[in-house]
């Protein structure tokens, strides 16, 4: 009996430094930084073209990519294309494991253009929204805040009277698609565009994958254009929109941020992506006589083992583009209203 009772005691000593083990594991991973501190680590950092005072709305991202094809063809091209990369949940600091990677998709982007600091999450005190993955894209993409666009949280339906680039493209004749792993993208934010675009028979394709693999497999096919291919607009979109979910994954699985080894090997995972598929676009046979936009941009950042409020951590973004964008007073406020 009296040896029963001392492995009873044992193995509830062991429990309980278990749980002291996971408590403490888990505490390693919490937020080290106050948004003070998170600001200042983020301005240390010394591979932006602009200052964090200069952060962008994400919303520019819709007006780069709609002047983008209403600008005049440069000498000796004959088409024009676009691709915005997104990489969910990249938070700034996370740039800083990838920044010394000489075949990095984000540093390759920034020596063309630039990279700059840029905010998710509305005007703050204005017209503030949810630092979530749906206001995010939908801020970028149609070119206006929540207010705009009635995108303020997840799970809600875009104003359908609100087009995003992609729509006003198609609208002008030119093929587009969008890619995503994300369900409630399609069968929810951008439904009723889905539903436009078939019933106005506009060149559009909305595709869902199951994972960032059938993502990637699936961009590259859009964007590879070997010597001799014959590929239609649709195979062949002249803007392509599509998001990778390695770092959101990471990031509500083991906390978002440095402090954690899985987010660390997703931003390094998702950069990896997305220099597969410059590689790919670089390597068109018609590379030479087209004219691309390229730019990569996340959505929200992260804080703990979530997303959607205001700290610094969840609202500072950033936006490589291949073409230097001018740090004038329009791109510094712009966003649609109604």
């Amino acid at each position: 009996m009296k040896v029963k009772k001392i492995a009873l005691r044992a193995v509830a000593i062991l429990l309980v430094l278990a749980v002291l083990f996971s408590f403490g594991a888990c505490s390693d991973k919490k937020e080290k930084m106050n948004d003070d501190e998170y600001i200042e680590a983020i301005k240390s950092m010394s591979i932006f073209d602009n200052t964090y005072e200069q952060s962008l709305p994400q919303t520019i991202i819709h007006k780069l990519i709609m002047d983008h094809f209403a600008a005049p063809l440069p000498e000796g091209k004959t088409v024009k294309k676009a691709i915005f990369i997104g990489y969910d949940g990249y938070r700034v600091d996370g740039l800083n494991n990838i920044k010394d990677n000489a075949d990095s998709a984000v540093m390759r982007v920034k020596d063309m253009g630039g990279l700059y600091y840029a905010f998710a999450g509305g005007v703050k005190g204005v017209n503030e929204q949810a630092t979530s993955t749906a206001p995010g894209w939908s801020a970028m993409l149609t070119g206006g805040w929540g207010d705009y666009n009635g995108i303020v949280d997840n799970g809600l339906y875009k104003d359908a009277s609100v087009k995003t680039f992609l729509t006003k493209l198609a609208e002008q004749g030119k093929s587009a698609s969008f890619t995503t792993s994300w369900r409630e993208h399609t069968n929810k934010t951008y439904f009723n565009d889905t539903v436009y675009a078939i019933e106005n028979n506009l060149p559009i394709t909305y595709t869902h994958q199951i994972d960032d693999e059938g993502t990637l497999y699936q961009v590259l096919k859009y964007v590879a254009k070997p010597e001799g291919a014959n590929k239609t607009s649709l195979e062949d979109p002249d803007v392509v929109f599509f998001t990778f979910e390695h770092t959101d994954h990471a990031g509500h699985d083991t906390g978002f941020g440095n402090q954690n080894e899985a987010y660390i090997t997703a931003t390094k995972d998702a950069d990896r992506f997305g220099a597969e598929v410059l590689d790919t676009i670089m390597n068109r046979s018609t590379y030479d006589t087209e004219d691309w936009l390229i730019v990569i941009a996340t959505d929200h950042g992260g804080i703990n083992t979530s997303h959607g409020g205001q700290s610094m951590q969840e609202r500072s973004t950033w936006i490589a583009c291949n073409k230097e964008i001018e740090m004038s007073e329009e791109n510094l406020k712009f966003a649609y209203t109604k």
